[in-house]
């Protein structure tokens, strides 16, 4: 991954206790970076857990005639973690602490949305 694409969502987050990934359809990152608190990026591992999560949520909003999916957001004692499509085939993942507020993640999460759309278009 270039470095362009590692650092893709680095303006969105700041200085803020996130951090982001593009995935595809398989959970192959395309941008960002997930780092552990050993240093170690585990983009890959992350990615692989999440494989096919856009097109299940996508699946259930459906079967529940919901309409299209915009965002899911998980919050857990540890960490919020937010999923939201960016195109079709790829979804944005936020992780943030806990600590940080709702509203934050949700508007981070938007940042990173367009950023990643902006991204993949120059791409093509």
């Amino acid at each position: 991954m270039s470095e362009a694409a590692r650092t893709l969502f680095a303006t969105a987050i700041g200085e803020a206790e996130q951090t982001a990934l593009l995935l595809d359809s398989s959970g192959a990152p395309l941008a960002g970076s997930y780092v552990d608190q050993s240093g170690r990026d585990i983009s890959g591992e992350i990615g692989s857990a999440l494989s096919g999560v856009g097109k299940e949520v996508s699946r259930s909003m459906r079967l529940l005639s919901l309409g299209a999916w915009t965002a899911l957001v998980i919050e857990t004692e540890a960490a919020t973690i937010a999923l939201a499509p960016a195109t079709k085939d790829a979804v944005v993942l936020l992780a943030s602490s806990s600590t940080v507020p709702l509203g934050l993640v949700r508007r981070v999460l938007t940042r990173c949305i367009a950023l990643a759309i902006n991204w993949m278009s120059g791409r093509a």
